[in-house]
């Protein structure tokens, strides 16, 4: 299975793995961070991490769209905060490192970012729940820390 880091333009001086743009992060509004945020320029590209197939393609966040895909084995994940231009629709099937996106505006004075969140897949309905907390998501989120590590070592081997 082919596997491709989803912002070859990610800003690595901010790390995933702190606050705020890490996964648990507590936010203002008393809700739990679902994702990991990856800061990168404005209009910088997005990639599939793995070939799979599009479940949701809608808006998303400030003004943001965001795509869902299946990616069978490795479970649901969420690319969110993006731009509309170019995103694939609901139903399409998408190759690995296939550009399905560009970061987005956020506005507000906040940096442009991929927030990516990860699903095991087996739950089905909506991925947000605000009657779920302290996430507010589908009940088989998990931590996406774990598979954005496996995946920066596709970019950097001395990371084993």
């Amino acid at each position: 299975m082919n596997k491709f880091w989803p912002v070859p333009e990610w800003i690595s001086t901010y790390s995933y793995k702190q606050t705020p743009r890490s996964f648990g992060a507590k936010r203002a509004s008393g809700r739990t961070h679902a994702g990991c945020d990856l800061y990168a320029p404005l209009g910088s590209p997005v990639l599939a991490i793995t070939a799979g197939r599009v479940v949701e393609s809608r808006d998303f966040y400030l003004g943001t769209f965001q795509v869902t895909i299946d990616h069978g084995a490795l479970g649901v994940v969420r690319y969110g905060e993006i731009s509309h231009d170019g995103i694939p629709k609901t139903g399409s099937v998408v190759e690995a490192g296939q550009q399905i996106g560009k970061i987005g505006n956020l506005g507000k004075g906040l940096h442009p970012m991929l927030h990516i969140e990860h699903f095991s897949g087996a739950a089905t309905g909506a991925m947000t729940n605000p009657r779920n907390p302290p996430y507010s998501r589908r009940s088989d989120l998990q931590d996406c820390t774990k598979l954005l590590d496996s995946l920066l070592c596709l970019r950097d081997t001395s990371c084993k």
